[in-house]
């Protein structure tokens, strides 16, 4: 099955916790790492790719850092995840980027497959941020569920 990566659920994280703040707020690095326990090194390179792809911008200086390029109803979930999966294909025959296996011709389940990896993106591609916000809980506070090894603050 798909499973995104590191990088694409930092960027999922990020996306929502700047969507969260006031209007008008920027947020460093350093705060969104810090709120969500995130590494900050990898947040940062996932920030970078975030804002080459459109997602956020950023200022810099003493009230600079980084708010949503689009409001959240604006931006897609593939936006944010895209810059981050070699591939969103359900099976890798489908991803075009391996060998297809040695049964590909004769394989019962290549068609359906393809069918359910394209109903699957097409309905990922209409999938907005703030719907995909919808779909979950307040975010509990990461510095009170997080055991101390894991928790930088402690």
């Amino acid at each position: 099955m798909l499973r995104l990566s590191k990088k694409s659920e930092y960027a999922l994280m990020a996306t929502l916790h700047l969507a969260r703040l006031p209007p008008d707020t920027r947020a460093a690095v350093t705060s969104i790492a810090d709120a969500r326990s995130l590494p900050r090194g990898l947040l940062a390179k996932v920030m970078q790719d975030l804002k080459r792809a459109g997602v956020v911008s950023s200022t810099k200086g003493v009230m600079g850092g980084y708010e949503l390029a689009r409001p959240l109803a604006e931006l897609l979930f593939l936006d944010v995840v895209r810059p981050f999966e070699e591939s969103m294909a359900l099976v890798d025959c489908l991803d075009g980027q391996r060998s297809p296996c040695a049964r590909f011709d004769c394989c019962t389940l290549r068609d359906p497959m393809a069918t359910l990896n394209q109903w699957f993106l097409r309905h990922l591609a209409e999938l907005n941020m703030a719907d995909f916000e919808q779909m979950g809980l307040p975010a509990p506070n990461c510095a009170s569920v997080l055991p101390a090894a894991v928790n930088p603050t402690t």
